[in-house]
């Protein structure tokens, strides 16, 4: 009864703004005309003030009604197309008691969601869109996409709340009508403040029901999939979202200064998430809820408590075959989810060529090393390199921002440098074997990608670097493993 009065008093405050929006533009056109009647000049002066935030208000206003983003982003995806998955969600629909989207997308994000398009301040439903992402698609079970795909739908079923939906949809009204209060003038300011307070009013009071109604959302999410799979579903999106992250910062633009991406981005992420190496790493975020703070306008309650009152409640089975994956549901998902990843690229990135994983990450890092070896060279050929490093000036080829103690003896200053100069010089190597056609980088989704060289020149490379970085440099072993791999000219 509690969550019902205070969804009521949410809808009072809802209906209430355009109320205020028409006292405030009222009460600004009754002192244009008092001001008409005593002196021109006032009403001037009035009118230049009135005029603007009146405008303003009544286009926030009827911002409310106005449709925004007309186009589905992402990819949107016909019954025709996937039937499976519109299957999947329309018998999720009926199942928590809601009616179906009448479009879905596909989305580059880790998130799934419903978006409506409604009027009336939320009150009519003109539009329900829905939005899934492909990381979801390529990264959870079938139960666990059950439990998600009903959460999002049973936000809009009033089975738990009456008013939770229309509070829901509420929040969103007035937050696209604040967009438009703007400018700079004191009077423009004090109004804007006026309805902000307004706003966080009306906020405080819903925010508090959109949290009950995720938690009863999540509960029908259970209901339908089972507890377990609505419980491993929180964990699992949190997961994916920080694995999302990590591999596209890691892997999907290994190749992006070389001018490629991959060209099968899905099959990639999938590939990480069931190496054996990144295992343990994963079931980690899966354990270990983030940290969340949350305040009094959150709409979300923290994820560990979503956890927990699922806990809490009664365990409910979930159906057969929920382990299998996500994907299935459907056509063609490999080239599918390749699409959806893509869908959204800036011109930048749209003009990048495509090519496989091994290629992708053997171009990437080649390009990279051979860029780091024209900085580390700076004019010089590699020979010349190696002769300043016979004559005792290896420190030139150290980081700029390595600098020993002032304090240091001629050889506390040489070692201080040996590691510096060792790292650039295994890349600067690297680099020269990989444009010799002796070595290449090789993909691996546990971590960074291993260079690899030929035989004998791989077993020779770190012994023959260690020598030439010493503190007491050494660099034949280096130059006769460099002329066999026909890096350096043979010398007559």
């Amino acid at each position: 009864m509690k969550t019902s009065w205070r969804a009521l008093v949410a809808v009072v405050l809802l209906a209430g703004f355009p109320v205020l929006v028409l006292l405030v533009v009222g009460g600004l056109a009754a002192a244009e005309y008092w001001a008409f009647q005593h002196s021109g000049l006032l009403a001037i002066k009035l009118g230049i003030v009135a005029v603007p935030v009146s405008f303003a208000l009544l286009k926030a206003l009827f911002a409310i009604e106005r449709t925004r983003g007309d186009d589905l982003p992402g990819v949107p995806v016909t019954p025709a197309d996937q039937p499976g998955l519109w299957a999947l969600v329309r018998e999720i629909a009926d199942a928590v008691g809601t009616r179906p989207p009448d479009a879905i997308s596909l989305l580059n994000d880790v998130n799934a969601g419903v978006r409506e398009r409604t009027g009336w301040l939320g009150l009519r439903v003109r539009r329900r869109e829905m939005f899934i992402g492909a990381q979801l698609l390529a990264g959870l079970r079938h139960d666990q996409l059950r439990a998600l795909l009903g959460h999002e739908l049973a936000h809009y079923t009033n089975r738990d709340t009456r008013l939770a939906g229309l509070t829901y949809r509420g929040r969103r009204s007035i937050e696209k009508a604040l967009t438009g209060l703007d400018g700079d003038g004191w009077f423009e300011g004090l109004v804007r403040k006026l309805f902000v307070l307004y706003a966080k009013l009306y906020f405080a009071v819903s925010a508090s029901v959109c949290r009950r109604q995720e938690l009863a959302a999540d509960a029908a999410a259970a209901r339908l999939a089972g507890t377990a799979a609505a419980t491993s579903a929180l964990r699992e999106v949190d997961a994916l979202d920080v694995a999302w992250k990590y591999y596209a910062d890691h892997y999907l633009v290994v190749g992006w200064h070389a001018g490629y991406l991959p060209d099968r981005p899905a099959g990639g992420f999938r590939a990480m998430l069931a190496d054996a190496g990144r295992a343990e790493q994963i079931d980690r975020l899966r354990r270990e809820l983030p940290a969340e703070e949350t305040s009094r306008y959150d709409t979300h309650p923290a994820t560990s408590e979503r956890v927990a009152a699922l806990a809490a409640g009664p365990a409910v089975p979930g159906p057969a075959g929920g382990d299998r994956p996500a994907s299935e549901v459907l056509r063609d998902a490999e080239a599918t989810l390749d699409t959806a990843l893509f869908a959204d690229l800036d011109a930048e990135a749209a003009a990048k060529r495509r090519t496989d994983w091994d290629s992708l990450v053997d171009i990437g890092f080649r390009h990279a090393a051979t860029k780091a070896k024209t900085v580390f060279l700076n004019g010089r050929t590699l020979d010349d390199a190696l002769a300043l490093i016979d004559a005792g000036q290896a420190s030139e080829f150290a980081d700029p921002g390595v600098q020993p103690p002032a304090s240091a003896g001629p050889r506390a200053r040489r070692e201080f440098f040996v590691a510096s100069v060792r790292s650039n010089l295994a890349t600067v190597v690297a680099a020269a074997l990989a444009e010799a056609g002796v070595a290449h980088w090789k993909l691996s989704w546990s971590g960074p990608a291993e260079l690899v060289v030929d035989e004998p020149h791989g077993t020779e490379l770190d012994p023959a670097l260690d020598a030439a970085a010493a503190a007491d440099p050494d660099t034949a072993p280096l130059r006769a493993l460099l002329t066999a791999a026909g890096v350096l000219p043979v010398r007559t």
